[in-house]
């Protein structure tokens, strides 16, 4: 029953007055709550979409992968260089041809001396002319790079040096690219 802004409410047969007031604050508090609510739901989807940034490699890592391509041990750790392989704009479709330039590549005496990391970011489609500038590596580029593909430049004594990089294999930036010397 209403009676000019005042409620009426019968408790154990005796009436009880509510006031509006009473009542505008209980609104005031649950719409706080459920702004409160909505704001950290927000905060907490920003927080689980960073998993979604894209990944760019540890310099660390990649001074330990150069170091690893030095002793000639790409084909020591499984699944590190695998096919399609990108090599200085050459795409290699098959395993054993990878392996192979891997054993030639250190049995002709390669190495990167002094390396440092000069760039590393994020690898994209327009990244392609590093290696050649054809439609085989763009469509390299598009087919096989993601949001996990990264771009590192590695400048050394003997030139610079491309590597198209995804994410760890045993410890390891797995590669997807090998080009250079670049002068």
């Amino acid at each position: 029953m209403k009676l000019s802004g005042v409620f009426w409410k019968k408790s154990r047969g005796a009436p009880c007055r509510m006031e509006k007031a009473g009542l505008l604050r209980q609104g005031r508090h649950s719409f706080v709550l459920l702004g409160t609510a909505l704001v950290m739901a927000g905060i907490l989807q920003a927080f689980l979409s960073c998993a979604t940034v894209p990944y760019v490699q540890k310099e660390d890592k990649v001074v330990k992968l150069v170091e690893l391509i030095n002793r000639g041990g790409v084909n020591e750790v499984p699944g590190l260089a695998s096919t399609p392989f990108l090599i200085d704009g050459e795409i290699v479709l098959l395993q054993k041809d990878l392996s192979e330039f891997w054993d030639n590549l250190h049995k002709a005496g390669f190495t990167i001396r002094s390396p440092r990391v000069a760039q590393n970011r994020f690898a994209t489609v327009e990244d392609a002319k590093y290696f050649r500038d054809s439609m085989e590596v763009r469509t390299f580029f598009k087919k096989y790079t993601d949001r996990d593909t990264s771009l590192v430049q590695v400048r050394s004594a003997d030139g610079t040096f491309f590597l198209l990089l995804g994410r760890e294999v045993k410890g390891y930036p797995r590669m997807l690219g090998f080009g250079g010397p670049v002068q």
